[in-house]
């Protein structure tokens, strides 16, 4: 993984945004409307010229205020961590507007132009039918269209065993997300360049992995799923890089002693 500055989002603009989130969930909404043509143009632009257009466009026009939040999934988070219904993917996805489930345009690409790296669902990306705000989970009624809690909560579930990392994508800034994305690092266009290149910007999540020594066996199985680089296994020894976790969890459903959860991360 390129190690990468984060971007902050303390300007005047990200202050008028947190007052009036209507404007931020209308600029997301927009974007969200074209984001599926703009990737497509990318795409063309990076093979015709072989250059990285997000990446050109990311550093000098975006800036950082698109990309992709890492939120887990709560049965990964420590029982006896607090936290609130803006820190975990199913209580974010019970309070948002789903206009439904669609298919990963990342995924789609990859297998129509290139050889399948993974298997997978096509159908993972769950829309939502106007941009939302976080500033506003805390305190939002319930309103699913189409989609029932029952299977949200089914196919998250199954998503987190594939390994699949959870992201709100973002715009304009990490409190303003148009779609909830099931990601692998193989396809994704977000997690992919952000690995590779550090652009799209991606946000950590609000937790921190943790484990018991007792229960760690040193079996190495949680490095294999960790797509971050937080976990290295030297000399039959793990080693753990704080700074690189991303808080995504994934490494604790592949845990065969359940010797990983998750913390707040302070």
């Amino acid at each position: 993984m390129k190690a990468v500055p984060y971007r902050d989002f303390n300007s005047r603009f990200d202050r008028i945004l947190k007052r009036i989130p209507a404007l931020g969930k209308l600029l997301s909404s927009l974007f969200g409307i074209f984001e599926i043509y703009i990737h497509e143009l990318f795409r063309r632009f990076d093979k015709k010229f072989n250059i990285y257009t997000m990446g050109i466009v990311s550093k000098y026009f975006i800036k950082g205020r698109w990309g992709g939040r890492v939120i887990p999934l709560n049965k990964n988070i420590n029982l006896n961590s607090k936290f609130i219904s803006s820190q975990e993917i199913l209580e974010i996805l019970m309070r948002s507007n789903v206009a439904g489930i669609g298919w990963c345009y990342c995924r789609s690409v990859q297998r129509k132009y290139e050889k399948p790296n993974c298997d997978h669902p096509l159908f993972s990306c769950i829309h939502l039918s106007f941009g939302e705000s976080l500033y506003e989970i805390p305190h939002k009624s319930l309103n699913l269209k189409r989609v029932s809690k029952k299977k949200i909560k089914e196919l998250l579930e199954e998503f987190d065993k594939r390994g699949l990392i959870h992201q709100l994508i973002y715009f304009p800034n990490p409190q303003f997300y148009y779609v909830i994305c099931n990601c692998c690092p193989c396809c994704c266009v977000v997690l992919n360049k952000f690995l590779k290149f550090g652009s799209p910007q991606m946000i950590k999540s609000d937790f921190i992995a943790k484990t018991d020594t007792n229960k760690c066996i040193d079996c190495g199985i949680c490095e294999l799923w960790c797509y971050f680089g937080a976990r290295d296994n030297v000399d039959d020894k793990l080693k753990f890089d704080s700074a690189r976790c991303f808080g995504c969890g994934i490494c604790i459903s592949k845990c065969p002693n359940e010797a990983i959860s998750l913390m707040t991360r302070k």
